[in-house]
């Protein structure tokens, strides 16, 4: 059983994004997969517990790639996988992955506030965009012919702003799985103000005193997803 105060433990993206994965399997070739902002590793080992048989990971937070490490040990993966620690593609230089997943921090405000969490944890600038736009900008030198990759999405982050960027690398996407999760109240407090005001009703939803905010997974190939 996980730790209480585990600083990696998933989120409710990650769940999303596990479901897909074993959703999807069938639909992706299981030679190499990357997972960008390791955290835990578990969608890592998920991969490798898929049948992906060569593991790649890299997290900026080295604390992160020491608990993947741990993970991939307990689950018997971590003779397939290479781990680095390091910023989105840096590690790999040209390297091209079959399948490529990513739960990065995209949530609009600067100020941490879990402080049981990795500080890495979450908190992306006044958009939200901050990590999320140097990984798409790279993605499509770094996925095989047929290659996928798999990520995290918010409505707040503008789908429209992120079909634009792909499309410019000729690269297509398709919203595989949307859920609401909850909002902490201690989260809600720091959401910059215009992001909450432009999409409250929309990708923010209020009833009462909660909130949730629309949870998105892509489905990112060179050619329209089936």
């Amino acid at each position: 059983m996980a730790p209480l105060d585990d600083p990696f433990r998933p989120s409710g993206h990650t769940g999303l994004l596990i479901h897909i994965l074993r959703s999807r399997a069938a639909h992706f070739v299981h030679g190499s997969g990357l997972d960008i902002g390791l955290g835990s590793g578990i969608l890592l080992a998920a991969l490798g517990q898929l049948g992906v048989a060569r593991l790649y990971g890299v997290d900026i937070d080295g604390a992160a790639v020491a608990a993947a490490d741990r993970l991939l040990r307990q689950t018997g993966l971590h003779g397939q996988a290479t781990l680095r620690q390091g910023s989105i593609w840096e590690p790999f230089g040209d390297q091209c992955f079959d399948v490529v997943t990513a739960n990065l921090p995209h949530f609009p405000a600067d100020v941490p506030a879990d402080p049981e969490h990795s500080p890495y944890w979450s908190m992306a600038g006044e958009d939200g965009r901050r990590w999320v736009d140097p990984f798409l900008s790279g993605l499509a030198a770094h996925l095989t012919s047929d290659g996928v990759a798999f990520m995290t999405h918010t409505t707040y982050l503008g789908l429209e702003r992120t079909e634009a960027v792909l499309a410019a690398q000729g690269l297509y996407m398709q919203v595989a799985c949307a859920a609401l999760v909850p909002l902490h109240p201690d989260k809600a407090k720091l959401i910059n103000p215009d992001v909450r005001a432009r999409y409250l009703g929309t990708g923010i939803a209020q009833i009462g005193p909660y909130e949730f905010l629309e949870a998105q997974i892509l489905e990112i190939r060179r050619q329209h997803p089936a």
